[in-house]
């Protein structure tokens, strides 16, 4: 979001009294100079936001840590039912997540990961500019590991045929109809560049295109 968008966002929560859940695992990741990753939390001041980030998505997957910033309450209330579902998140975990940042860690790895899935993304783009059909639309990402799609073809059910794509074609996505508070969502997917190689992008690409033109 732009600065004025953020700020007009704090100015709707404000004037119709709601929380805002910001969701923030990817600022890391960022590809483009210019940017502005000014944390909607860090503009708020009516304690309107929930901040909510982690270091599974820039450090290791396993390491399944994550903080929120809050409303003291609210946050409370949330440590309580942490508590009631696993008591605490394993102390060794914490305890690594802890040296990686003291140890300026992350920051290393930040700065090695972004170059890296930038090429990814850049493959991604160019082979879909390519292979895929006129009647498709897709994400120019500015970071994160994620390109969004949307099929504009008609009857197209993207959770429908990720079992054919799977079983029939050897490429997944994640259906988009998660990412959308209502039902308009069927046609779209998300896909991912951040685990395979490059030359599996260049060949899932391919196959993908081939599924929304047979499909």
């Amino acid at each position: 979001l732009s600065s004025e968008r953020k700020k007009h966002l704090l100015e709707i929560a404000s004037q119709y009294d709601l929380l805002i859940i910001e969701d923030d695992p990817y600022s890391y990741l960022v590809f483009e100079e210019g940017v502005d990753k000014t944390v909607l939390k860090s503009l708020d001041r009516e304690e309107r936001v929930v901040y909510i980030s982690t270091i599974s998505k820039i450090l290791a997957p396993g390491l399944r840590v994550g903080w929120m910033l809050g409303p003291s309450d609210l946050v409370r209330r949330v440590e309580m039912v942490k508590q009631y579902v696993d008591l605490h998140s394993p102390t060794l975990t914490q305890y690594i997540t802890a040296e990686a940042m003291k140890k300026g860690v992350i920051d290393r790895v930040i700065s090695r990961a972004i170059p890296h899935y930038k090429a990814k993304r850049d493959l991604m783009l160019r082979v879909m500019g390519e292979y895929f059909p006129e009647y498709t639309w897709y994400s120019k990402p500015i970071g994160g590991l994620f390109v969004f799609t949307y099929v504009y073809k008609e009857n197209f059910d993207a959770a429908k045929l990720l079992p054919v794509a799977i079983e029939k074609y050897g490429v997944a996505y994640v259906p988009g109809g998660s990412f959308h508070v209502d039902s308009r969502g069927a046609n779209s997917m998300r896909i991912s560049f951040s685990y395979p190689t490059h030359e599996q992008i260049l060949e899932g690409v391919k196959r993908l295109a081939t599924l929304l033109r047979e499909s």
